[in-house]
């Protein structure tokens, strides 16, 4: 399908990439869209959805920034849906809402749809409004924030298309349609296609991602943001929930420290506190107790930190640390007696962001808590598609055995071990979230 569409709508998705922040709509409030209580907050789309990957990405965000927040999250993501949730085994939409979305009594939801529905055109583009709209309206009146998403983009490789797919123009189109909805219905509107094509573009550009079609049937292929044309990998998740964060109006801090190493003073602290221990001449140590986590990602998207412009840690990642008056040229940084790594004292006076590195203690439970968020989604997606939504056994006929009451029987019990597990995953990711003092230790790498 090659949707055509005007050649300015077609220049109007190839911005410049430093313009990203601006081209978001001007927000009614600073304010995270995400709040303490959400109980649930609620993930509902197609199979991009369905791959638990931005919704990951967003849920560990939260609960690592916030750890003392009563928080969780459900993702009810299904593979080749549309907005009138018509490929969820439902009689139809109500019953489908109902069962999926409102039995969570939600209280924040994000919408993204789009992907499956504008491949029905310009014939289908005022169905897809009108059930986006109910959408909009049912999740309201159920007293749930919503965050409206415009669909993530195609990658491929048709000539003078945005990101190389002619079809993104028609989800352009559709994304538009979203944004009058959400303007109409004063909810959150957030738009994730026009960066993500400029990253894609961008990322050519610099010979970060690949200018030809790769390998087929090569998912793994390492120079692409998706798997196919259709479902992002990891580094395109990164980039959905870096975009959808931002739209969210989520805090860049994690915490910071400005220290002078002369004086042996703390100059200011945000979101930590900081304990000076005695050490030799020259050296600097102390206790650093944080009040958040730095965000756990997954390093299997690293490919996208390569493009330029995208700056996900600078964005939403700030965990810094700023020493002044250190003499030596070069410092080694050991977090617990670990080696972390080593910084000029320029790097070190002007501010460095920790969160870049990739190891050391505190990462380390940044990953276990981003593993344990895994694996209670993993057991949310078993209770819900697996269990509770199988299919029952046929009525038995007269006289036999009634097997379908004995399978609902052991469904009910089995429903409940599950909401036992799940209760006890979150268990462990409130444990996890919480950060724990840690000793740094600055001392001069040796010229001998």
């Amino acid at each position: 399908m090659s949707a055509k569409l005007p050649l300015c709508l077609l220049a109007s998705m190839a911005l410049p990439i430093f313009a990203l922040a601006q081209d978001q709509p001007t927000p009614k409030t600073d304010e995270f869209f995400i709040h303490d209580g959400d109980m649930p907050v609620v993930f509902l789309g197609d199979s991009i959805t369905e791959q638990k990957m931005y919704s990951t990405l967003i849920e560990a965000y939260t609960l690592s920034r916030f750890p003392t927040w009563k928080v969780n999250f459900r993702n009810v993501g299904w593979s080749g849906d549309r907005a009138e949730l018509s490929s969820r085994g439902g009689v139809d939409f109500d019953g489908n809402f109902q069962r999926d979305v409102l039995t969570l009594q939600p209280k924040a939801i994000t919408i993204d749809y789009g992907m499956n529905d504008a491949r029905g055109g310009d014939t289908y583009y005022k169905r897809f409004i009108e059930y986006s709209t109910k959408l909009v309206e049912n999740s309201k009146k159920a007293g749930a924030r919503v965050a409206l998403l415009t669909p993530s983009p195609e990658e491929k490789y048709e000539d003078d298309a945005p990101a190389g797919s002619h079809y993104n123009l028609m989800l352009k189109k559709y994304a538009d349609g979203l944004k009058e909805i959400a303007d109409k219905e004063n909810v959150l509107f957030i738009d994730q296609l026009t960066p993500f094509i400029n990253f894609i573009d961008e990322g050519r550009k610099a010979g970060i991602l690949s200018k030809t079609e790769p390998p087929k049937g090569d998912k793994d292929f390492e120079q692409r943001l998706m798997w196919g044309d259709i479902h992002p990998n990891w580094g395109g998740h990164l980039i959905m929930a870096t975009v959808i964060l931002q739209g969210m109006h989520a805090p860049a801090l994690v915490s910071s420290v400005s220290l002078d190493a002369e004086a042996r003073s703390t100059i200011a602290t945000e979101k930590c506190t900081i304990e000076w221990q005695e050490a030799p001449h020259g050296v600097v140590q102390f206790k650093r107790t944080d009040e958040t986590l730095p965000w756990p990602t997954v390093a299997e998207g690293d490919v996208a930190l390569k493009i330029p412009g995208f700056d996900p840690a600078t964005a939403l990642n700030l965990y810094t640390l700023k020493v002044s008056n250190l003499k030596e040229p070069s410092y080694k940084l050991s977090i617990d007696d670990k080696n972390f790594a080593t910084y000029s004292n320029t790097d070190l006076a002007a501010g460095v962001n920790l969160s870049s590195v990739r190891e050391g203690p505190i990462y380390d439970q940044a990953q276990r808590l981003l593993r344990a968020i895994m694996q209670k989604n993993k057991d949310f997606y078993h209770r819900w598609r697996e269990v509770q939504l199988a299919p029952s056994p046929a009525k038995p006929k007269d006289g036999a055995t009634d097997a379908s009451d004995s399978a609902d029987s052991a469904r009910t019990a089995e429903l409940a071990r599950l909401d036992g597990v799940i209760a006890d995953d979150e268990k462990a990711i409130d444990a996890l979230r919480h950060p724990i003092p840690h000793i740094f230790r600055l001392e001069p790498v040796s010229t001998k």
